[in-house]
């Protein structure tokens, strides 16, 4: 019970760390390396550039405001408290990080600026992706749509950074949208590197606790599905627990598997899901 109260307090501590750790991160991205250049970030943070950029009466901190009440009433309804808690926090960071870091020059070259603010948006967002919330704005919709279609993140950013780019080269001509696109990319590319949870595995634990096991499985967000076996060479009963989940939550699962039975083998696999979804439990 230590064990697991113990891993919570340094989940919680890491979550807390890594939304800050994006706030600030992205702010100096964006004021930094991408306002120097005139390239848009992705998401809401671009779109909030862009309007900026055509009224700089309206504020990127009020504007990313306005731009996430509706999605994060959308998150608390289909992810729950604890995704809109961390995800809440590390879009308010953002806000106030973009309204307290000082615009400065500190490169000059267009490209360089694009491709050290991308890389350091695309990775502070994948590590929030990987520790299991986002950093608000449509990264909420990216989410849902590769938890419910297991595609990519990049794949589902590509498509709605795409109507930035559009709005970019409508508005500003085709000389900004060069920087955009490159930044886009790599923002992309990186998060896409970053957010390892992306990829489920199959989790197979055997185990001879497994009355134990399951009632703490049954607060696992992932179904599972328990299975009678005997082993070959003793011939003694082992039950098999098998799970379905995203790679970013096995340490989760692991710990939890740990503090119940520290002798329980634990086989992990990559697993394609192709149709359905594993929701069901056999506990």
């Amino acid at each position: 019970m230590l064990k697991t109260k113990s891993a919570v307090f340094r989940r919680t501590g890491k979550s807390i760390f890594l939304a800050l750790l994006y706030g600030l991160m992205s702010a100096i991205a964006v004021n930094d390396f991408l306002n120097v250049t005139n390239s848009y970030s992705i998401g809401m943070l671009g779109a909030a550039q862009l309007i900026h950029a055509l009224n700089n009466h309206l504020s990127m901190s009020l504007l990313m405001t306005l731009f996430n009440v509706p999605l994060f009433i959308f998150a608390w309804r289909v992810f729950g408290l604890r995704y809109i808690l961390f995800s809440g926090l590390a879009a308010l960071s953002n806000i106030v990080f973009l309204s307290i870091v000082p615009t400065m020059v500190l490169v000059k070259d267009p490209l360089t600026n694009t491709i050290i603010g991308s890389a350091m948006i695309g990775l502070s967002v994948g590590w929030c992706f990987n520790n299991g919330f986002t950093t608000g704005g449509t990264d909420i919709i990216v989410t849902y749509c590769q938890r419910r279609f297991h595609k990519n993140v990049g794949f589902f950013a590509n498509t709605v950074n795409g109507i930035i780019a559009a709005l970019t080269l409508i508005f500003f001509g085709p000389s900004r949208i060069i920087y955009t696109i490159i930044g886009m990319l790599t923002v992309n590319g990186l998060m896409d590197y970053a957010f390892a949870s992306q990829t489920d595995v199959m989790v197979v634990i055997f185990t001879k606790k497994a009355e134990k096991l399951v009632k703490q499985l049954r607060n696992f967000t992932h179904g599972a599905t328990v299975l009678s076996g005997k082993g070959a060479y003793t011939g003694k009963p082992t039950d098999v627990i098998m799970v379905v989940t995203p790679r970013g939550q096995l340490s989760f699962l692991r710990n939890l598997v740990r503090a119940v039975d520290q002798n329980a083998f634990m086989s992990i696999q990559k697993s394609d899901v192709e149709q359905g979804e594993y929701t069901h439990y056999s506990l």
